[in-house]
């Protein structure tokens, strides 16, 4: 109920916006309005129950329900806004893409391996749903207007996340905890965190994580500077009250290597310069932020081992389905499905329960705490080195983009997906939130828009 009375507040406040700025309407604005509205009401995931399979089990990180989400509903209205200024016209789609995502649903619909072909067609349906409002959104702006509805989106959420971080588990309020959903994890009475309008604490870490990446992006390249850093302060405020550990290692980690590409855009990274007097400075900062502050004890302390040895467990799972099947794995939203047939927990584990709570239940019901071992159960060798190959192309074209004459805000959004590749390669390692709807939104429209502006300077050149 309090998801659907937030999408309501939500439309009112954009709808006196757009009242209030009626006579400045501009197409872009329109366009940042949407996309902003978007990127704000994403923090709930706020989707109504379309299709939804009877399987008393979660299959995979994608779920069990096709939904009618926000980006859905306000599609309609923005091919009104597209009509009325007669924007029609898509950027063309390379063959080799397309041919690609045939590929992909191919594979996945026809592998002999899946035992839950529902499950993957849901993910496919989620997955493709969602690209095809992406085409068009990144085929009717430019990476201007979605860097100020980012920008604008991103500062109302991480407003909204403080306001309840600050109520729970600060103020112990404990009645904001399940305002946006039926169920919230708070981890533990000894360890609380704060889950705000996610499920988890882990989910708002992450998505914390995502926001300081980009607002660092923003500030490092003078991009409405004294507002980022104030922005940047706050969300790193809801952080540390999520008490999630991978998010907060990769927070840091992000936050470093954005800085240290910026500062050293014009050299090398690995001088003898550069190590000593920029990059062995941030570490021993990170390092001393979390072992001489107050932070030491949310973090090193409470159930870490218990935690370490559930995410062996689980990758052991995964290890055992990538060597039954090492080249296109058991399908998209499938690998949950695959151990619970095919992996006798007693047998290979005998009795944990006197190491942690459930260990059955908690193996059997969550996904591999691994984003990578998801990909490589789910997809295999052959799914997994596109994405390796993409994030590796992005690493190696970043330098070159900061150096080239493209715009601020260009600069700003690749700063931004290399931020992201950190996040996902270090929160990822740990846990399988990245996956979830709210965080794989962010990342995939950030990697399509990106990916957007260099077919159009290819087409200009």
């Amino acid at each position: 109920m309090g998801a659907i009375l937030f999408i309501v507040i939500s439309v009112l406040v954009y709808g006196i916006k757009i009242l209030h700025n009626s006579r400045n309407l501009t197409y872009d604005k329109w366009c940042e309005i949407f996309i902003s509205f978007f990127i704000f009401t994403n923090c709930i995931g706020f989707g109504l129950p379309f299709i939804e399979l009877n399987i008393p089990t979660t299959c995979g990180a994608w779920g069990l329900k096709f939904r009618l989400e926000v980006f859905m509903i306000i599609t309609p209205f923005f091919f009104i806004v597209l009509a009325n200024h007669k924007r029609w016209q898509l950027l063309p789609m390379p063959w080799y893409v397309l041919l690609g995502i045939i590929l992909f649903c191919a594979i996945n619909i026809f592998n002999p391996n899946n035992m839950s072909m529902q499950s993957t067609i849901i993910a496919l349906a989620q997955l493709i749903s969602y690209i095809i409002f992406l085409y068009i959104i990144c085929s009717s702006t430019n990476n201007n207007t979605i860097l100020k509805a980012i920008y604008e989106g991103f500062k109302y959420t991480v407003i909204l996340e403080a306001l309840l971080t600050i109520c729970y588990p600060i103020l112990g309020i404990t009645q904001v905890v399940e305002l946006f959903r039926d169920t919230v994890s708070i981890r533990a009475e000894e360890r609380p965190g704060a889950p705000g309008t996610f499920v988890h604490p882990n989910g708002l870490g992450g998505y914390m994580a995502y926001i300081i990446a980009f607002y660092t992006s923003c500030y490092v390249m003078g991009y409405h500077k004294k507002s980022s850093l104030i922005l940047i302060l706050l969300s790193f405020f809801v952080l540390i009250f999520t008490f999630s550990r991978t998010a907060l290692l990769a927070t840091l980690i992000t936050v470093i290597t954005i800085v240290v590409i910026h500062i050293t855009r014009n050299e090398r990274i690995f001088t003898i310069k550069t190590i000593f007097t920029l990059i062995l400075p941030l570490i021993l900062g990170s390092l001393a932020l979390i072992f001489l502050t107050p932070i030491k004890n949310s973090f090193i302390g409470s159930n870490m081992d218990e935690m370490f040895l559930a995410r062996l467990l689980h990758f052991y799972c995964g290890y055992e389905t990538f060597i039954d099947h090492p080249w296109i794995g058991v399908g998209l939203n499938a690998h949950l499905e695959y151990i619970r047939h095919t992996i006798s927990f007693g047998s290979v584990f005998g009795d944990l329960n006197n190491y942690f709570w459930q260990a059955e239940e908690f193996m059997f019901s969550h996904p591999i705490h691994n984003i990578f071992l998801i990909i490589l159960t789910e997809m295999g060798i052959v799914g997994l080195l596109p994405v390796m190959f993409f994030f590796l192309r992005r690493f190696l074209s970043i330098k070159g983009v900061l150096r080239s004459k493209a715009t601020q805000e260009n600069k700003v959004m690749f700063l931004f997906a290399i931020g992201l590749i950190c996040c996902l390669a270090i929160h990822g390692m740990a846990d399988w939130a990245p996956f979830t709807l709210n965080l794989r939104n962010i990342w995939i429209l950030i990697f399509f828009a990106t990916a957007i502006t260099k077919v159009e300077k290819e087409k200009a050149v």
